[in-house]
């Protein structure tokens, strides 16, 4: 449970620091620094969402509940 709340938790921060790379990056009008700006931006953000998303799956769900493709070919 604590991996979980660690995931969301961490997954928020990530997301929070893609939102003020973004909005550094409005600050700075064009150059290098912009570009790093934007860069940071878009993979602390799907960084975050990929890490909000593994923590939330795991909440809830049995493991065998679970469908695999694996498992239609033994039927």
């Amino acid at each position: 449970m604590n991996a979980q709340r660690t995931a969301l938790g961490g997954g928020t921060v990530l997301v929070l620091a893609g939102l003020v790379t973004f909005c550094l990056s409005r600050l700075v009008d064009s150059g290098f620094v912009h570009g790093l700006f934007q860069g940071m931006t878009v993979a602390l953000m799907v960084l975050g969402a990929v890490a909000i998303g593994r923590g939330a799956r795991g909440r809830g769900s049995d493991r065998e509940g679970l469908w695999l493709p694996s498992r239609d070919r033994d039927s």
